[in-house]
């Protein structure tokens, strides 16, 4: 447990602290990643206070709860001595993995330091009651307190603390552009496949550029994804080979859009339960929609009825991966076979693999649709097997 204050590092601090870096301020982004790291209680300068901070505040109730406005000359809390405290700059971009590894511990006497704002003008600290306290009538007043502090944990040999995630140090305008890149760095998320990090992440991320400074929500963008989906199956149902190849390319345009969404919310701090549900619902109906339409494509009440049991073993496997724990997927054969069988790289196979064959050799679409039924059952079987293989393990154990 830690407490966290936001401090002015610089005379430009507070400029800066108010400019919007990918849609949200570097003050509101401060906040969050302390709040998320497990502040607390957030005390920040009444100075830094501004309309954008208001709009995060009225977003993000849990941030409205833990915040604490300090004017000039308010006092320290009288149980400050409780707790350690979080200094943190508030034109500094930090990701909350970097501030995890510096809370993870308490703090010794001296305090400990994000290692590589250690030596900068905007140490990110966490520290006892007493060093908190000698700059907390400075923090209160909206002064600059950088190079003070800098200096206090010098002299109290803080001890260096590495920190695994993104930190950047917001001095002037001219870091702006490389604070923005910061951001787009950590896009990305473990599921993704390499299709995803080649294609999909390179495209959205200037969709995302573009729309995370409109009033365009994550959940309006993932309803766009789904109508450019649909039109990606009408490519497909009863496909010629033309029909069929504007088919993937439609549901590439899909996926990029659908990568879009979840950047735009994690960049804006718009993720929510809702919209996780609805981006899932999306992606269950474009590609179970896609594998139906396969069979609808090799033709015939009998291929449509393969493509049936495909769409029912997609919207299958879905509920398993949403709703399984994610240890089903590691250890034993069977946990790494779900592994590699459950990402868009085999889909996309899969999609390319129909659309050569109905113009090469149309008969041939046949196989793909067998296949595709088959192999749409592997992954919730698998997880079925997966289960069973852990109950014999407990029980052996």
């Amino acid at each position: 447990m830690f407490r966290a204050v936001l401090y002015l590092p610089d005379d430009a601090a507070l400029t800066l602290a108010g400019t919007s870096v990918s849609g949200r301020t570097l003050t509101v982004r401060a906040l969050v990643a302390a709040l998320r790291a497990g502040a607390s209680m957030i005390a920040a300068p009444a100075a830094l206070r501004d309309a954008a901070v208001d709009r995060a505040l009225r977003q993000i109730p849990a941030l409205a709860a833990a915040i604490r406005w300090i004017a000039p000359g308010a006092e320290p809390p009288a149980d400050a001595a409780a707790t350690p405290w979080l200094l943190l700059p508030a034109s500094t971009l930090i990701h909350v993995r970097t501030l995890g590894d510096l809370v993870v511990s308490p703090p010794p006497p001296g305090g400990a330091v994000l290692d590589v704002s250690a030596a900068g003008p905007a140490p990110v600290a966490l520290v006892g009651q007493p060093l908190a306290g000698q700059i907390w009538k400075d923090v209160a007043m909206g002064r600059a307190v950088g190079a003070d502090l800098t200096r206090r944990l010098e002299e109290a040999r803080a001890e260096r603390r590495g920190g695994a995630g993104p930190y950047l140090t917001v001095g002037s305008r001219a870091d702006l552009p490389r604070a923005e890149e910061t951001l787009r760095s950590t896009l990305g998320i473990p599921a993704d496949s390499g299709v995803d990090r080649y294609l999909h992440r390179c495209v959205s991320r200037y969709i995302t550029q573009v729309l995370v400074r409109t009033p365009i929500t994550p959940n309006q963008v993932s309803i766009s994804s789904l109508v450019i989906g649909c039109a990606a199956i009408w490519g497909f149902w009863h496909a010629t080979a033309a029909s069929a190849f504007l088919g993937i390319l439609l549901y590439a345009i899909a996926s990029i859009v659908d990568h879009s969404d979840g950047e735009i919310a994690r960049l804006t701090f718009q993720e929510s339960r809702f919209g996780a549900n609805l981006d899932w619902t999306i992606d269950t109906i474009i590609h179970g929609g896609l594998v139906l339409t396969i069979g609808a494509t090799a033709g015939g009440p009998l291929m449509l009825a393969v493509g049936v049991a495909a769409a029912a073993g997609v919207v299958l496997s879905a509920l398993f991966a949403w709703y399984l724990p994610r240890e089903i997927e590691v250890g034993a054969a069977v946990g790494g076979v779900l592994r590699n069988i459950a990402n868009r790289d085999l889909f996309y196979l899969v999609l390319i693999s129909a659309a050569v064959l109905r113009w090469l050799a149309p008969p041939l679409v046949v196989v793909v649709a067998l296949l595709v039924a088959v192999g749409s059952q592997v992954y919730w079987v698998g997880c079925l097997v997966r289960i069973r293989c852990q109950g014999r393990e407990q029980t052996v154990s």
